[in-house]
């Protein structure tokens, strides 16, 4: 997590949008989580922040995508689950991009992954595409595993994912 200790005082201001997103992603408020760090990564590039500072922003973005790709009770039209998950992809792969460390990340990427190779047919050009993404989604557990940190709960799905691949 960002802490104000993580910029100078001329960027306090940037923990407090992360904070203010949190919260509302936390309390459920999505979209305005969205719009939080959509305005946190504005400011960052303008002030010109190492962005291997902020990658759970990227992270959070990325689950509150693949939240919202669920459905969550509503029903979205797959070509909206389908944006919503390349949005999700992206920023997990973001947010891996620019801290290879983020076990959590590469968890959610897996995870992700493995969705998308469930919903996919059983057709032959098909079966090449989830094989794919098994391997994808297999590799993304080994990084999340291979990694030196206390981020347990990561490490113990990816474990366990990777016995179920």
């Amino acid at each position: 997590m960002l802490s104000e200790s993580s910029f100078g005082m001329e960027e306090v201001p940037l923990a407090q949008i992360f904070q203010k997103a949190v919260v509302l992603q936390r309390s459920g408020d999505r979209d305005g989580a969205l719009r939080e760090y959509e305005q946190f990564l504005k400011v960052a590039t303008v002030h010109d922040v190492d962005p291997s500072l902020y990658s759970e922003v990227h992270a959070n973005m990325g689950a509150i995508y693949a939240m919202q790709g669920k459905g969550g009770g509503t029903d979205i039209d797959n070509e909206l689950k389908s944006e919503l998950r390349i949005k999700a992809k992206e920023a997990f792969k973001e947010a891996v991009n620019y801290r290879p460390s983020l076990g959590s990340a590469w968890v959610n990427l897996a995870l992700l992954l493995l969705a998308e190779g469930k919903e996919m047919g059983i057709s032959l050009s098909e079966q090449s595409k989830v094989k794919n993404a098994l391997s994808e989604a297999r590799q993304c557990c080994e990084r999340a595993l291979g990694l030196d940190n206390d981020d347990e709960r990561s490490r113990a799905l990816a474990n366990k994912l990777v016995g179920d691949i």
